[in-house]
């Protein structure tokens, strides 16, 4: 038995951070290519919840940081992670395309030399890309990386059960916002 029992804990954090010279943001016909090829060809859902409605694509390593990243740490940290297991890509509409084109890639360009590569490209459905206590922008990794590692069903809690405790929380700091003086208000999704 736990020492402690399960609760939910509130943090705030401030982030400041370096960014490297970098061109303006754009989308790359490489980016567009790749992003059309993993969620609308291949069909991959969500990489943490398995949805397939709202569905974005993310830049594991950040577009902005890519002019200061050493491509074979950015290549062996993928490989780690390894977003592309045989358990993600079986739940995309087409898993032999996904898998035969990451096969293909890693063979024919062994390190990620662009941010725009399919290695370095993910799915997430809009809440767990940007929205506040779910996405991947919103929340440190550490923690967005345990929710995404809790079991859809048999764990202590489900990750529906988190999400769903997540967004319990977003709306009460909303009705708080709303009665609270001092002009205060939430950071909104």
């Amino acid at each position: 038995m736990a020492d402690i029992v399960e609760h939910f804990k509130k943090g705030t954090f401030e982030q400041h951070y370096w960014l490297p010279a970098h061109d303006k943001r754009r989308q790359s016909s490489l980016f567009r290519k790749n992003k059309k090829f993993i969620r609308d060809e291949c069909g991959a859902p969500c990489w943490v919840c398995g949805s397939k409605k709202d569905r974005e694509v993310h830049h594991v390593f950040e577009w902005s940081f890519w002019n200061a990243l050493h491509p074979e740490k950015v290549t062996n940290i993928l490989k780690a992670i390894e977003f592309y297991d045989d358990d993600y890509i079986s739940k995309a509409n087409y898993p032999k395309k996904l898998r035969d084109r990451m096969r293909k890639t890693e063979q024919s360009k062994p390190v990620i030399n662009t941010p725009d590569d399919v290695r370095n490209l993910v799915v997430f459905c809009r809440k767990h890309h940007r929205l506040k206590l779910t996405g991947i922008h919103t929340i440190t990794f550490p923690i967005w990386l345990a929710i995404s590692a809790v079991p859809a069903k048999g764990g202590i809690l489900t990750r529906k059960q988190i999400l769903m405790a997540a967004e319990r929380v977003r709306k009460i700091d909303e009705e708080l916002a709303s009665l609270a003086e001092n002009n205060y208000k939430p950071y909104r999704t």
